[in-house]
């Protein structure tokens, strides 16, 4: 740039020269980048296998847990047929996932006995009362298959005269259909526990297990029918 003879290796104070800038070098170019099926092979990882006598496809499929279809794309097979010595890849991220355990549902501990709220223990209930409300306290947040079992006994009556039945209310109403037919007080004996369905019988009805305690048990008398006029002769 400076015109200077190639045998000229001095200069002298106050010489003005041009200075030619460094040449860019180029930087070099990304790597090609896979797309599709190629990244997805590329980033498989694999093992090369010789076939050995007695070896069939099927055999080494099963035997690393990766697919006949997978083996035989990614090495271009158009059949099912090895050959002795042949060499071959297997795609180890082909494996079919090992089966775990199914996850068992975790049952919530016993719930404690509900707390009876009304009536009170001992109330009475006559003619006038066509209903009887039975209320307790929630024990919390019940689960789907979860209910309130109430039990109302007609303690009078003998056995046999017993009324079950399943809410999920705090609250339950006896019918007036259980109100005693003559015209005495009848002792009723009632409580309430948790249960949960675990399963249907034959004709679909909901079979149920304890989910709780049981609670303490109160009883109320009720009234039945009014006694029959006599006729006046």
């Amino acid at each position: 740039m400076n015109n200077l003879p190639a045998s000229c290796n001095a200069l002298t104070i106050g010489q003005v020269l041009q200075i030619p800038f460094p040449t860019p070098t180029a930087s070099p170019p990304p790597p090609p980048t896979l797309e599709g099926a190629a990244a997805t092979e590329q980033a498989c990882e694999k093992v090369v296998i010789t076939v050995q006598e007695n070896d069939t496809l099927s055999s080494i499929a099963a035997n690393y847990a990766v697919p006949q279809e997978a083996i035989k794309a990614f090495n271009g097979l158009s059949t099912d047929t090895v050959f002795l010595a042949m060499q071959i890849q297997i795609p180890l991220c082909m494996r079919a996932a090992t089966p775990g355990p199914t996850p068992t549902p975790t049952t919530p501990p016993p719930y404690p006995a509900p707390n009876l709220l009304l009536p009170t223990d001992g109330a009475s209930f006559t003619l006038a009362n066509d209903v009887v409300t039975l209320q307790w306290a929630s024990i919390g947040a019940l689960r789907d298959n979860e209910v309130y079992q109430v039990s109302v006994e007609d303690v009078t009556e003998g056995e046999g005269r017993k009324l079950i039945n399943y809410v999920t209310d705090t609250k339950f109403i006896v019918p007036v259909s259980f109100r005693p037919k003559d015209s005495l007080p009848h002792v009723m004996r009632w409580n309430v526990t948790t249960v949960r369905q675990f399963g249907a019988d034959d004709q679909g009805e909901p079979i149920w297990e304890s989910a709780g305690a049981m609670s303490k048990e109160r009883v109320f008398s009720w009234t039945g029918a009014a006694p029959a006029s006599t006729q006046t002769p």
